[in-house]
């Protein structure tokens, strides 16, 4: 009667709670994503991806939903101080992912995933089907490539220099 498993009781992870935070404010002010998108300088689209949690906004963002329908400004980025905290953790390499409150639903029952079986885990035990762990997966991937693309061109570069003095 009085136990629950880890999987009844989840706490929104800071990201989520501004997210709802935007939400409320949003429909509060009656304003669409093109009237928000009017009065401030960043796109419909983009606020759609931010109000709806699907993308973290930046800074200014924030503050700027914040002025336009009339929130509290200071609480906001409290909010989203924090939430820019957890993500720097869950990008850095090697980071521990379990433990750090982000709370990643399995894509079938849209229940939180808790580590039971059944739920897909990466090598590291981090839920493969988070959205976060594709998001830093991804970023590793890119800053790789960029390395590479970067050596190549100075090799390339370095290789050019040789043949011109043999020549």
């Amino acid at each position: 009667m009085g136990r629950h498993h880890a999987s009844e009781i989840t706490t929104p992870s800071p990201a989520d709670r501004l997210a709802g935070e935007l939400q409320s404010l949003k429909s509060g002010s009656g304003l669409t994503y093109a009237r928000l998108s009017e009065r401030t300088h960043y796109a419909k689209s983009s606020w759609e991806r931010w109000v709806n949690g699907k993308q973290f906004p930046p800074r200014d963002a924030v503050q700027s939903i914040a002025s336009v329908c009339g929130g509290d400004a200071e609480q906001l980025l409290e909010l989203w101080q924090l939430a820019e905290s957890r993500r720097i953790v869950l990008t850095l390499p090697g980071a521990p992912t379990p433990g750090v409150g982000v709370a990643c639903a399995a894509p079938d029952d849209g229940q939180p995933s808790d580590g039971a079986p059944g739920h897909p885990e990466g090598s590291d035990g981090a839920h493969a089907d988070c959205p976060h762990r594709r998001e830093a997966v991804r970023l590793r991937g890119l800053v790789l490539f960029t390395l590479a693309v970067g050596a190549g061109g100075v090799l390339a570069a370095a290789g050019r220099r040789t043949l011109r003095r043999e020549i």
